[in-house]
């Protein structure tokens, strides 16, 4: 799946033949006079025809990477069947209807510019398998360039009860929403490149001593104990009924309690029925073979061992200087249309409180506990 309107290729159509006017004697025995080419015409004929403004045919590969023609009269009747459906829900009337002699890539082209002007929310041309479809997305609000990151650390910290059900309720929101451990990004590898380039020759006692800190560190990412803890957290649970724990914890100061009503808070969003925060990866610009692709949201929620260490910071500085060369997708709400469409695109706000919910926990767990 990727946008199919507004790429740049294909093959050019041919030229309209208008034709152009000969002169021949006028009569009787008048001398014929040069005739001067006026100055809205140009003074030669096979350059006097209309060239169309959108190239007929538009060629593209298809997710089985076969070259397929995607301006045809079926794509074409889908597309218009489907605009004129949502019209229809929004109880406006689209204001435009392919008829005429213009290509079917000129027709689909006005028909996506009608169906953008009666919807509010934007609208993407998109290639599904061989067929062309409209696709409606929304933007959420969601802090651009910003890494998503779950500590661990924090619970070493906690002892008994409120410790067990705090490492499950984490073990249960990474699993719910398929969240990688950071050393599954390729940041993580990036910023361990990093440390072959340094000059240890270079590099005074103390600045030494940094670096064989930082390695090690790396190496209990790696195989070591923090490896071994990260793992953990995708395996076995460290209780059962979770729900049950949460109501019958008495927190034994402050922060543990504002710690169980973060975790309370956080169950709506692991609820039976919430999304799935991956599911609103939508990459609203995709093309093939850019030159950089911009980090998608799997890349930006993971879990860490603490939000602190020198390697947690080495990935962020990594993830910052690949988001200069493009951009970081966050979180789209999107819908395909189709003639069939029974409903509106409406979307809900489960990102906005995702994001407002993460903030609040990550902070209470990194400065309170």
């Amino acid at each position: 799946m990727y946008t199919t309107y507004g790429t740049g290729f294909g093959k050019f159509g041919q030229t309209h033949h208008i034709g152009t006017r000969k002169y021949g004697h006028k009569p009787g025995h008048q001398e014929q006079k040069e005739k001067k080419t006026p100055s809205r015409r140009k003074p030669h004929g096979f350059l006097n025809t209309r060239i169309p403004s959108i190239a007929p045919d538009l060629y593209v590969e298809n997710d089985r990477d076969v070259t397929v023609n995607v301006t045809t009269k079926e794509n074409l009747d889908f597309l218009y069947r489907s605009a004129m459906k949502y019209a229809q829900l929004l109880d406006v009337e689209l204001p435009y209807h392919p008829t005429g002699r213009t290509s079917i890539r000129e027709k689909i082209c006005l028909l996506y510019n009608a169906l953008d002007s009666i919807v509010s929310h934007h609208v993407n041309l998109e290639l599904v398998g061989d067929r062309l479809q409209f696709c409606i997305y929304h933007f959420h609000e969601w802090p651009d360039y910003t890494l998503f990151l779950i500590p661990i650390d924090f619970t070493e910290r906690l002892k008994g009860e409120i410790k067990r059900i705090t490492l499950e309720f984490i073990r249960q929101f990474i699993k719910y929403h398929r969240v990688m451990d950071i050393t599954d990004t390729p940041y993580f590898e990036m910023s361990e490149v990093c440390i072959d380039y340094v000059d240890f020759e270079q590099l005074d006692e103390e600045e030494k001593k940094d670096l064989y800190r930082k390695e090690k560190l790396f190496r209990s990412y790696e195989k070591g104990r923090i490896h071994r803890k990260l793992c953990r957290m995708h395996s076995k649970a460290f209780c059962r009924n979770l729900e049950e724990h949460i109501r019958n914890c008495n927190p034994s100061s402050n922060k543990e309690k504002r710690l169980l009503e973060l975790i309370t808070e956080g169950m709506s969003l692991i609820a039976k029925n919430s999304p799935h925060i991956l599911n609103y990866d939508y990459d609203y610009a995709s093309e093939k073979e850019r030159d950089f692709e911009p980090p998608p949201l799997e890349y930006q929620i993971l879990l860490t061992y603490s939000i602190t260490d020198t390697v947690t910071k080495d990935m962020e500085s990594c993830f910052s200087t690949d988001c200069q060369e493009t951009y970081n997708q966050t979180p789209v709400s999107f819908t395909f249309i189709t003639p069939e469409t029974e409903k509106l695109f409406r979307p809900e706000n489960y990102p906005e409180r995702f994001s407002k919910w993460f903030e609040k926990f990550v902070e209470h767990v990194t400065y309170n506990l």
